[in-house]
């Protein structure tokens, strides 16, 4: 491997832990503030700072990366470059989410269900984070752990779609929620599948790198 190659998926490597931190750290705000999220706003006011500070460090590794590699194109690595972009825009959805969820009044009584269907997408988020993670860290010398990745992605993806899906129609078929409510709990629910997307469509660019 090429020493421009090798420092480039070293900072991708960087840069995928820190999407995987933000992620995990999501899903610990969520658990947080659904237990209670009165008694916790100080833990969750830090927790949003610390995943802002990790958007930041993400930011640094892009910014280096396009200031260090503007030849990576000439080298017929560009498109490692443009994966690195990909993955930035990642970051935005977790604290998006997180952004929305003081707004989200839960009664962990009555919202069981929601709360359920709220722990099993995120979860699934975490997970395709971390085996995004490992995905990126096997780019250097194990293709087959790569192929193999990608591909649980994908179907870790269709399972987001489904419980998604799931999650909607719950939602639209419950006539004891408050519209406002309802609508805010969905855009929620919406920023999660989207993240999912995005972490699937990192993996159809890495699928590309595979072969070139």
């Amino acid at each position: 491997m090429n020493k421009t190659k090798d420092e480039i998926i070293s900072m991708l490597i960087e840069h995928s832990r820190i999407i995987y931190s933000v992620i995990s750290d999501m899903g610990v705000y969520y658990s947080t503030w659904a237990t209670d999220y009165e008694s916790n706003k100080d833990a969750l006011d830090k927790k949003k700072s610390k995943m802002q500070l990790r958007e930041e460090d993400a930011d640094d590794i892009k910014i280096q990366l396009i200031q260090n590699y503007a030849e990576a194109g000439a080298q017929g690595l560009g498109n490692y470059v443009a994966l690195s972009l990909q993955m930035d825009n990642v970051i935005n959805y977790p604290l998006e989410f997180v952004d929305m969820l003081p707004k989200i009044k839960l009664d962990s009584g009555k919202d069981k269900e929601i709360i359920k269907r709220y722990e099993k997408l995120i979860n699934k988020t975490i997970n395709m984070a971390d085996v995004l993670k490992s995905t990126i860290k096997s780019l250097r010398d194990n293709p087959d752990i790569v192929f193999k990745n990608t591909t649980a992605i994908h179907e870790i993806e269709n399972e987001v779609d489904t419980i998604y899906r799931q999650f909607l129609e719950y939602l639209y078929s419950n006539d004891q929620l408050d519209m406002r409510k309802l609508l805010r709990i969905r855009d929620s629910i919406v920023l999660l599948e989207q993240l999912c997307d995005r972490i699937h469509n990192i993996a159809d660019q890495i699928r590309i790198l595979l072969y070139q």
